[in-house]
């Protein structure tokens, strides 16, 4: 009982502590600005994530022109049949 009592005290206190680092992040952003580390990370990551776009945008037009069905000309025509009984 006690071990389990412990373990939701731990965690409350761990969630708290983390709440407030992050609390405390964003008001030194707010106040003070980005650093230069990471503007640079951030600018990092946005052209790391447009050059992944880019590539998978090229991926998906290759592999959608080659999977084009091609239809010859008797593809689609009526053609008479008759039933055979026997």
């Amino acid at each position: 009982m006690f071990k389990f009592l412990f373990f939701i005290v731990f965690f409350i206190v761990l969630m708290t502590l983390m709440l407030g680092f992050s609390f405390l992040r964003t008001l030194k952003r707010i106040l003070f600005g980005e650093s230069e580390n990471e503007k640079r990370a951030r600018q990092q990551r946005q052209a790391a994530k447009n050059a992944s776009n880019q590539r998978n945008a090229k991926q998906k037009e290759n592999t959608t022109s080659s999977r084009k069905k091609i239809f010859t000309k008797e593809d689609g025509e009526y053609v008479d049949y008759e039933e055979i009984k026997e």
